[in-house]
């Protein structure tokens, strides 16, 4: 029976500088050697995923925005699952934002990425990302259109009170998550890594039971909870040690490196 290794992007599989280090992509080829299938599941646009999936040569699909969509990344047929903020959920998200001082964002396809504005935290983000992120102040002030999810950004002091309070305005409607100490993201209800994880198993034919999830961030916890094998990057929460049934080193330590070592002594 197949298993499935599914890993979370930034603080997981990548550095703090968007890298993937020489070590987990070692680790991540033993895995395919042995038959062990492999996928991404972030809370990234897939434009700036799909370099990953590429470099490691997987054959799976890839979850992006959260697990709000899953595909096949560089393949021109719809994707195997998507769910998207309506126009007037983003309006709503739009107004709600602009109570505090930062930059929001939103993804219209799969392969898009705007801003309201440019802000401190966000102007080295074109290089840091590889990819042109055009600053559409109008298309924000007018919205039109679909999201496949928003992301707000700001200083790193001011997001406990802006999660906080837009998980009570928002309770019940958006899931809203942090994804990095600067910045939170809404999705729609039910939208998950857990939801785009769960589409992406069962499109493998892999069975829960036989599903390891890696993450190391808030974003990352319904998959961590949800696999049968949720494991926790050392450097993360206590929140997320929680529901984690395996703690990794930390991404300075290499955690990912460890897995394979694991999974052997659980019996994968």
């Amino acid at each position: 029976m197949r298993t499935l290794v599914a890993f979370d992007l930034d603080g997981t599989l990548l550095d703090e500088c968007s890298e993937l280090p020489a070590a987990h992509e070692r680790a991540v080829r033993d895995l395919l050697h042995r038959g062990v299938l492999v996928a991404i599941v972030t809370g990234r646009a897939l434009p700036t995923a799909r370099w990953v999936h590429e470099r490691l040569r997987l054959t799976t699909p890839m979850g992006c925005f959260n697990g709000g969509w899953v595909g096949y990344p560089g393949r021109s047929e719809a994707p195997l699952a998507q769910r998207t903020l309506s126009a007037s959920d983003v309006r709503e998200i739009i107004a709600t934002a602009k109570a505090w001082d930062g930059a929001l964002c939103a993804y219209r396809t799969a392969d898009d990425w705007i801003m309201d504005r440019e802000i401190e935290h966000t102007r080295a983000w074109r290089s840091f990302y590889q990819m042109p992120i055009p600053v559409l102040p109008e298309a924000f002030a007018d919205w039109q259109g679909t999201s496949c999810k928003m992301m707000f950004v700001a200083s790193e002091a001011a997001m406990p009170a802006i999660l906080a309070t837009m998980r009570i305005a928002f309770a019940g409607r958006f899931v809203v998550a942090q994804s990095q100490p600067d910045r939170v993201e809404i999705m729609p209800m039910g939208i998950t890594k857990a939801w785009g994880l769960a589409h992406l198993a069962a499109h493998l034919g892999v069975p829960r039971e036989r599903v390891w999830a890696v993450g190391d961030n808030d974003n990352d916890r319904e998959m961590i909870a949800w696999a049968g094998h949720g494991c926790v990057m050392g450097q993360a929460g206590d929140h997320l040690h929680a529901v984690a049934r395996h703690r990794l080193p930390g991404i300075q330590a290499r955690g990912i490196a460890a897995l394979e070592l694991l999974m052997k002594t659980q019996g994968f």
